[in-house]
């Protein structure tokens, strides 16, 4: 005799039907389309290092979130919002930060990114997540970001096509960091430490070319990071 119990659909209901309504709006009220590079961080890995054996706490999250902010400032139409065919463009960057958690997706905002050191950035993320994960963040504080950063590095992606967070026109993901073979200019090869990097843009205001130049624009700034804290 069979006693196995019976497999029961399961609704979208909730904070998943929420998420499920708003990702269906994004993905029918955008043109999204998602450009892949990848940057070798082993210079940001060292300083990573250093700052551990000083006692800091700072992630390559906090730092390509560092290095984010100085790159939207040369590129200003990659952070804003869209709203009935008007654009609106942001002077900070107020940076929606995705975070899983028990409760589901949620995106809460680290406001003033732009005018913030790698130390601060840390200190707040962590604070986010945090109150994130233990259901304490207000509803305001998930309202009014003008970019989002989807982190997957804990995983093994290092590509994806992560989902507009409508208004905003563009979203950066990242990936895990890969060893990979490259030249090394003399005849060999040499290990570069690869950080992959997916920016979805809105292509109803930004075309291919300024998003390449966006994304060569943000690997510099990575490649050569050198932030104090």
């Amino acid at each position: 005799m069979n006693t196995a119990s019976p497999i029961r659909p399961i609704p979208l209901k909730g904070v998943r039907g929420v998420i499920a309504a708003r990702m269906m709006d994004s993905l029918q009220g955008s043109a999204q389309l998602t450009y892949h590079a990848e940057a070798d961080i082993a210079s940001l890995l060292a300083r990573r290092l250093e700052w551990k054996e000083r006692g800091l706490r700072i992630s390559v999250e906090d730092c390509v979130i560092h290095a984010l902010a100085g790159v939207l400032a040369a590129f200003p139409a990659f952070n804003g919002t869209l709203e009935d065919g008007l654009f609106t463009p942001s002077p900070v960057l107020d940076l929606s930060i995705a975070i899983t958690t028990p409760g589901g997706l949620m995106t809460p905002v680290l406001r003033g990114a732009s005018g913030l050191s790698p130390a601060d950035i840390a200190a707040a993320r962590a604070d986010l997540v945090a109150r994130a994960q233990a259901g304490k963040l207000a509803v305001s504080e998930m309202k009014g970001g003008s970019f989002t950063l989807s982190n997957l590095g804990t995983t093994r992606v290092r590509f994806f096509t992560p989902i507009l967070n409508r208004p905003q026109v563009a979203l950066l993901g990242l990936g895990r960091v890969v060893p990979v073979l490259v030249p090394d200019g003399d005849g060999g090869v040499r290990v570069a430490q690869c950080l992959g990097l997916s920016l979805t843009a809105d292509h109803r205001l930004l075309d291919g070319y300024p998003c390449g130049r966006f994304l060569e624009a943000l690997c510099h700034a990575v490649e050569r990071f050198d932030a104090a804290v």
